[in-house]
């Protein structure tokens, strides 16, 4: 008996829809044949998703093709993950075949592709690159599994074996079967993108139900934990990961991310650092610890680390930020203007940004840039509540109480009324 997937051919490659429609189509049927210690369970599941990777990668050449890919630095895999993204696949023919003294399954999958929203759905995918990396993750992991099947398809066919040795062929079968299907649960769940995180979570927990060694199904599913802040049930997924994986550095950074939530800095910490003696390049590591450091009112140590991240990425607007308040905190003035100025290069719309350097310039009593930069920050954002009560001192500092009454009034109606409520107990203003 043949002991691969046979392809019987491919009935349609990237055949048009008529001209009125934008829908891509790619059918492609494959023979899987089975026997001996592999169950016709366990070669549907093979069947399956050989068909339907082996559809992806014959659209993997027209994504590969598109502008938006050619622009973009991808690898093969992150190709293959792209095209997953952005198409939809489904069975539409399972049956049952004989060839000689053999027999098999035959299964046709259809995978469609929108070419109205392409462009738009890609863009969307390089730039989630979180979403991208768990596309990426469930090829790697799906083509690792196939991979294996091959390998017991073939010793399947060796004569001779000992009753102790098919038994012992017949759960690596089903456990590479178990763990393709946990695979089609967690390409399910990254699917749902955070769009229902219960949902999530359901179908992240069947995928490690069904693999308990599957280290990208728990990470995922901390992360969804962390978005639903139950950062005690994140913990114990990153802390899983890190059991099955002692080399993720993600895993680390995201359990530290979850301590701070519990502010459980010491633990964080520890995590931040461990990150990052795993990847030394892992800017968002320096950067998380830089604001733990801040909560802890270590303000050097916290400028360290920005530093660091700004060197490994120098357009981190959040980085100067962080770090001009961290200046600002250690009335170190000049380096807070600088870093404030680099974020408003950056993003000139950054309303915040203009705010707290003219808080800034306050301080160094330069009232008229301070004021300035209030009224810039006022122009992008009308309801930035902060800019309106920051250029109420200034008034009051100039002697203006009617104009510093006006903007804490107009800061109140924005939602932020503790300093009209003090000044209007004061009998500053009415």
């Amino acid at each position: 008996m043949r002991n691969i997937l046979l392809l019987v051919c491919a009935v349609t490659l990237l055949v048009p829809l008529p001209s009125f429609a934008e829908v891509k189509v790619v059918t492609h049927t494959v023979q899987q044949p089975f026997g001996g210690s592999q169950s016709p369970d366990d070669a549907r599941t093979a069947g399956i998703a050989r068909a339907k990777r082996e559809a992806l990668e014959q659209f993997g050449t027209y994504i590969e093709s598109s502008t938006v890919v050619k622009n973009s630095q991808v690898d093969s895999d992150e190709i293959l993950a792209l095209t997953a993204g952005v198409t939809k696949a489904e069975v539409i023919k399972q049956k049952n075949y004989t060839d000689g003294d053999g027999f098999g399954l035959e299964i046709t999958v259809k995978v469609e592709l929108d070419t109205a929203v392409l462009d738009q759905s890609l863009k969307r995918l390089l730039q989630d690159r979180n979403h991208l990396k768990d596309l990426k993750a469930a090829r790697v992991r799906e083509k690792e599994l196939l991979t294996r099947i091959a390998e017991l398809e073939k010793e399947n066919q060796q004569k001779g074996r000992t009753e102790k040795q098919k038994i012992a062929l017949k759960k690596e079968f089903k456990q590479t079967r178990l763990g393709l299907t946990a695979v089609e649960w967690f390409d399910k769940a990254i699917a749902l993108g955070f769009s229902d995180l219960q949902k999530r979570i359901e179908y992240l927990t069947q995928a490690v139900q069904l693999n308990p060694g599957y280290a990208d199904a728990y990470y995922s599913r901390g992360n969804a934990y962390t978005f639903l802040q139950q950062y005690k049930q994140a913990i114990r997924d990153f802390s899983q990961v890190i059991r099955l994986d002692p080399t993720n550095a993600s895993a680390y950074s995201n359990r530290g991310n979850a301590y701070v939530f519990l502010q459980q800095y010491k633990q964080a910490i520890s995590d931040y650092s461990q990150a990052i003696r795993l990847d030394p390049s892992y800017a968002d590591a320096y950067y998380n610890r830089g604001n733990t450091y801040v909560d802890l009112k270590q303000y050097q140590r916290s400028i360290d680390d920005y530093t660091q991240a700004i060197q490994l990425e120098p357009t981190n607007a959040f980085a100067y930020g962080n770090r001009g308040h961290a200046y600002t905190l250690l009335r170190q003035h000049k380096y807070a203007i600088s870093d404030y100025s680099q974020v408003i290069r950056l993003d000139p719309s950054n309303a915040a940004a203009y705010t707290k350097r003219g808080l800034v310039y306050a301080l160094l009593k330069q009232y008229q840039t301070a004021m300035s930069d209030f009224n810039q920050a006022i122009q992008i954002d009308p309801t930035f509540a902060t800019a309106y009560s920051r250029r109420a001192i200034v008034y009051g500092l100039l002697g203006q109480g009617q104009a510093a009454c006006r903007d804490l009034q107009q800061a109140c109606l924005l939602g932020d009324c503790g300093e009209y409520e003090g000044a209007r107990q004061q009998g500053a203003c009415r």
